[in-house]
């Protein structure tokens, strides 16, 4: 793991704890308020958001660990032939 694959992580632990905060907020504050067909549709959107984005965040991890993954072999093979 490297260190921006570190940023990365913190940064999405960060926003996932900030979408919790949120979540509880708004059903504390507000959930009472809204009607039953809106309460339905929000609360389908924020499932969607909380439990979407870590997956999609852990899919781009996947795609830039793969990247480097394939582009290593290519920069070790280069350096050996250069010397």
């Amino acid at each position: 793991m490297q260190r921006s694959d570190l940023l990365a992580f913190l940064v999405s632990l960060g926003v996932i704890g900030l979408l919790i905060w949120g979540l509880v907020y708004f059903i504390n504050h507000w959930w009472a308020q809204l009607p039953t067909a809106v309460a339905l549709i929000v609360c389908i959107l924020l499932a969607v958001m909380v439990i979407g984005y870590p997956i999609y965040a852990l899919a781009r991890w996947s795609d830039r660990y793969l990247a480097r993954v394939r582009e290593a072999p290519k920069n070790s093979g280069a350096s050996k032939v250069d010397q």
